[in-house]
């Protein structure tokens, strides 16, 4: 019997309809897997890239010191670490394809360039070097200095010379404020900076129309310390080349910027307080000795309060 030609376009349309339905599953599922593969793959590598890398464990803010104590390590991929990040282990492999981790010494000495949040990754374009400790450097409290009102521990300062002429000298740059206690600021200083500071509180002493202040750095992990322009008398400089305690680079360092030419405007202005030179420089240190009586009651006396709030 001869098929209907209606039927036979029917038939027709319907295969054609299944073949392409059945070309476009396998497109589909074609698609899919390859999608679920390339999500293996990517899956399988980042799992094959792990390192450890040390992580804040809180807010660090610039120009402070980053100890083993403010880092954690953690396991995380290597895309989810910047460039230079501070290894916090090591794998090693051996003949045999085992694989160890192994731990890596915390890179100390390091401050922070910028404030930096909890969780931040550490890599060497954060920090900087600290500044090595030497043998000359003593801790050294002051109570004579104009000190900004909002300067706390942790804090970096210049230490600057106003004269009564108006000029602005730099007597000790870019130190951390370690203690602060009312007017009281401790300082750690080389033996060199601490007779710098003793010749300038001298003449800030003897000129009382001059002002010895301290002044803060905006974003101290960024900025470089100031270029010091003080120039102490005479007699100090002499002190300072026959100082053994001061390192002989560091006192060559020092006698090369020595500015004869403001040693002389320093004098100048020096001169027109000759007359009461000697009572300003009594009244002025023994002000200074009764500031630091005070201050030191003061800690006695909060020591007191804390040790007696914690026995109760």
């Amino acid at each position: 019997m001869v098929a209907n030609p209606m039927q036979k376009r029917a038939r027709n349309s319907f295969l054609l309809g299944m073949i392409i339905t059945l070309v476009i599953c396998a497109i589909i599922g074609g698609l899919v897997y390859f999608l679920l593969s390339n999500k293996e793959k990517e899956k399988e590598e980042e799992e094959g890239t792990l390192t450890y890398a040390y992580r804040l464990k809180s807010n660090v803010k610039s120009g402070e010191e980053i100890t083993l104590d403010k880092v954690e390590s953690v396991l995380v991929t290597e895309k989810a670490v910047p460039t230079g990040a501070f290894a916090a282990k090591t794998k090693i492999v051996d003949s045999n394809g085992k694989e160890t981790w192994h731990d890596s010494a915390f890179p100390s000495g390091y401050k922070s360039k910028l404030d930096l949040n909890a969780g931040t990754i550490l890599a060497d374009s954060f920090v900087y070097a600290d500044e090595q400790l030497t043998n000359d450097v003593r801790y050294a409290e002051y109570n004579m200095l104009v000190l900004p009102t909002k300067v706390a521990v942790g804090d970096y300062i210049d230490i600057r010379l106003t004269l009564p002429n108006g000029q602005d000298l730099i007597v000790v740059s870019k130190k951390e404020v370690k203690t602060l206690l009312g007017d009281t600021i401790g300082l750690e200083l080389s033996e060199g900076e601490i007779l710098m500071m003793e010749s300038a509180i001298v003449e800030a002493y003897i000129m009382t129309s001059s002002k010895l202040y301290a002044i803060q750095y905006v974003e101290p992990g960024m900025q470089d310390a100031a270029v010091k322009t003080y120039t102490p008398t005479e007699s100090v400089q002499n002190l300072i080349a026959a100082d053994g305690n001061i390192a002989g680079e560091a006192r060559n360092a020092l006698r090369e910027r020595f500015d004869k030419n403001m040693r002389g405007y320093i004098d100048g202005d020096k001169n027109a307080y000759s007359a009461n030179s000697q009572t300003n420089l009594e009244t002025k240190l023994q002000e200074e000795i009764e500031n630091a009586k005070a201050a030191r009651e003061a800690y006695l006396s909060g020591l007191t309060s804390y040790e007696n709030s914690g026995n109760e």
